[in-house]
């Protein structure tokens, strides 16, 4: 099978075409929802998981459409772990929202404990993810034998730094009062993750350009935005901004989480069907 960056497909079937304009659909029902909380005079706990909901699906549609990309490999063949590794992050977060649900049952209307299940499911998929990332670049360059997991241990090296700095920084400037050292820390983390691992995506984006193989990692960056802006406006940031402010930029944090879902979704539809398509070419008589 050809894995070239250069393995483009210009076509657009009806099929993704008619998914796109689903996702679309959805976005903006989504962020109409979040905005208007049209349940919320009814159950605010009901209004919640509505949303909740609205994210949940097109988490595990992305996850789901994981396996099917990676089954078009075998095990034996390099992409297969970089398919299996991308699979295996998407399900740690589809755990991490399920496991929302369960702790806003116990913890509804109280705060959660500073480190739960979830951040696990979150952290591991960041460390999942980064190595899948570790994979595909392994694929595109040929690095010596004896440093080549160098680099995917200085980059998580690097990116804990970081964050150790923007947690000092934060701490200096007044946010996240009222929470501890640790839980301060762990919250900047995510956000630096998204940093490191959108930059490498955008990486990818520019090596494989419009082919099917680099799409798959855009959610990345989108989650990289998204989820700095929530990381500093849950440490205090809104007091930085007006109501008004604060409530355009959230509503946009929002939606851009849940249009991460999608596009991983759009991508990874696009790039099964690209395969598929692929492999009926060549199995057709000549």
């Amino acid at each position: 099978m050809n894995l070239s960056p250069n393995n483009v497909s210009s076509r657009r079937s009806p099929r993704a075409l008619a998914w796109a304009a689903v996702a679309v659909v959805w976005l903006i029902g989504f962020a109409w929802f979040y905005y208007f909380e049209p349940l919320k005079f009814f159950s605010e706990y009901c209004n919640d998981k509505v949303q909740d909901t609205l994210i949940l699906l097109p988490a595990l549609v992305t996850a789901l459409l994981g396996v099917k990309l990676m089954r078009h490999f075998k095990p034996s063949e390099p992409p297969y772990r970089v398919w299996f590794t991308f699979m295996l992050g998407w399900w740690a977060w589809v755990a991490g929202e399920l496991l929302g649900f369960v702790y806003d049952y116990f913890y509804w209307n109280v705060d959660y404990p500073e480190f739960t299940l979830i951040d696990v499911c979150w952290l591991a998929g960041y460390a999942i993810f980064g190595l899948s990332l570790y994979y595909q670049f392994r694929l595109i360059y040929s690095y010596k034998q004896g440093h080549k997991t160098v680099f995917y241990f200085s980059f998580v090296a690097l990116a804990l730094l970081l964050a150790l700095g923007l947690t000092q920084w934060a701490l200096a400037a007044g946010l996240g009062e009222g929470y501890s050292w640790p839980a301060l820390y762990l919250a900047v983390i995510y956000p630096v993750f998204d940093l490191f691992e959108g930059a490498a995506a955008l990486w990818l984006f520019f090596l494989f350009g419009r082919g099917y193989m680099g799409r798959p990692w855009w959610g990345l960056i989108a989650f990289t935005i998204s989820d700095a802006i929530s990381i500093f406006f849950w440490m205090g940031g809104y007091n930085w901004v007006s109501d008004q402010v604060y409530l355009g930029i959230d509503l946009s944090a929002a939606a851009l989480y849940v249009a991460a879902y999608l596009i991983t979704t759009l991508a990874l539809l696009a790039a099964n069907e690209h395969i598929e398509r692929g492999l009926t070419a060549s199995a057709s008589p000549k």
